[in-house]
């Protein structure tokens, strides 16, 4: 059986990764392990771990009303080691991933915080680049 590992960066949710796996799982029968990361002693508000944790619970329900196999962990500390620890416990045959991430600036996080969860994992990994978010023109074309 296939076992599907997508991980949720709670500092920088990237949806679209949960999304992809959530749908691809049930197609493939695979089980699906999502991991909610959650930085260490950062002082992040118990309301946006709630809220991010609600959306995740949420997104999960439903996939699980459609045939999905999913399982929740939650952890904390620095997202790319506990990711590949994750998914070398859990025997991940294909890790989800965010094609890019994004640093403490809001800016793009640099390739090599990749480059260490593809070294560090010993499965496929199918990269998602995020939706791009077209806005209309001012002509209304």
């Amino acid at each position: 059986m296939e076992r599907i590992l997508v991980g949720i960066d709670a500092c920088h949710p990237f949806w679209e990764a949960l999304d992809r796996a959530l749908c691809l799982g049930p197609r493939i029968q695979a089980r699906v392990c999502v991991l909610v990361v959650f930085a260490p002693n950062e002082g992040q508000g118990r309301e946006t771990a709630r809220a991010i944790l609600r959306r995740v619970e949420a997104e999960i329900a439903a996939a699980t009303a459609t045939g999905a196999n999913v399982e929740l962990f939650v952890t904390e500390g620095r997202f790319e080691p506990e990711l590949v620890s994750a998914a070398r416990q859990l025997k991940t045959t294909l890790l989800v991933a965010a094609a890019t991430g994004w640093d403490e600036q809001g800016g793009e996080r640099e390739t090599e915080n990749l480059g260490r969860i593809l070294a560090g994992v010993d499965c496929r990994v199918e990269l998602v680049s995020p939706k791009k978010r077209l806005e209309p023109k001012k002509d209304g074309l």
